[in-house]
């Protein structure tokens, strides 16, 4: 099944090493490329970033609550 994902919008990319691999496929596929002459997905690339500040602001919380 965490190979399957697809769709991180719900998740925390930080619970799994699976889960930041595919943020990571995303976010380098919106990053585009010049030797394709791909321009780079820039709502994505905003989305994705957004994502990993949320997702680790969050992580933070959970572990500061475990000290």
């Amino acid at each position: 099944m965490v190979n399957r994902i697809q769709n991180i919008d719900k998740i925390n990319i930080f619970n799994n090493p699976e889960f930041m691999r595919t943020w990571g496929k995303q976010f380098v596929k919106a990053c585009g490329s010049t030797t394709m002459k791909v321009k780079p997905d820039m709502l994505r690339l905003r989305f994705l970033m957004d994502k990993f500040v949320r997702d680790y602001n969050e992580q933070l919380g959970v572990l500061e609550e475990e000290e």
